[in-house]
């Protein structure tokens, strides 16, 4: 796997993002949570928002 061109969607602070193999590297360690990796921004950011909508879902399905 070409690392440098990886993507993440990890969850950190209770919010989703979308992140660099470069910029997770950064993190500290034990300061998020990896939910799955991309080799292409898309196919990441896509997962992203699935997953947000999802989060939206649920709560409107909590609140109904």
């Amino acid at each position: 796997m070409n690392f440098a061109n990886t993507w993440y969607v990890i969850e950190r602070n209770n919010h989703f993002e979308t992140i660099s193999h470069e910029a997770l590297s950064l993190l500290e360690e034990g300061s998020y949570v990896m939910l799955q990796n991309f080799q292409t921004h898309h196919e990441a950011h896509a997962e992203h928002t699935r997953l947000v909508k999802l989060a939206i879902a649920e709560t409107k399905a909590k609140l109904g």
